[in-house]
């Protein structure tokens, strides 16, 4: 689904297989970019949004195996940058916000296993990592990055903060 110069709402698929879930929005208002898999496979989920303000930008994948979930955000006000995956497998989550204004970008994995999260160039930048394994996190070139990782096999728990403010890592 690709929509430029207007109001893109929403694309959601479930229930089979989704090879590919493509939302691009650019030139505009997308007042909500939502790709939604769940029951089955979804090979590839996908939301990219530049030049404009994406209000909300989300990935839910939940029962099965989301072989990437990859959100990309430059140029522009991100209000809600959210990835979310539990109950199956997450080899690739991964948050990339950089050029204009990231208020939350987070990475919730629970159940499964996350591998990356790199958050550079925005602020307040969180990783948390709960009832499972959690590879790696960076941050660097912000304001408040933080790892939280309890609850499960923290394999490296990989912390590295420079150029910004309040760099902390708990773990319980």
């Amino acid at each position: 689904m690709t929509g430029h110069q207007g109001v893109n709402t929403s694309m959601t698929g479930c229930q089979g297989v989704n090879t590919s879930m493509t939302m691009t929005g650019h030139g505009g208002v997308d007042t909500s970019m939502t790709v939604t898999g769940h029951g089955g496979v979804d090979t590839l989920m996908t939301v990219t949004g530049h030049g404009g303000v994406d209000t909300s930008m989300t990935v839910n994948g939940h029962g099965g195996v989301d072989t990437s979930m990859t959100v990309t955000s430059h140029g522009g006000v991100d209000t809600s940058m959210t990835v979310t995956g539990h109950g199956g497998v997450d080899t690739s989550m991964n948050v990339t916000g950089h050029g204009g204004v990231d208020t939350s970008m987070t990475v919730t994995g629970h159940g499964g296993v996350n591998t990356l999260m790199t958050g550079h160039g925005g602020v307040n930048t969180l990783m948390t990592g709960h009832g499972g394994v959690n590879t790696s996190m960076t941050g660097h070139g912000g304001v408040n990055t933080l790892m939280t990782g309890h609850g499960g096999v923290n394999t490296s728990t990989t912390l590295t903060g420079h150029g910004g403010v309040n760099t902390s890592m708990p773990g319980h």
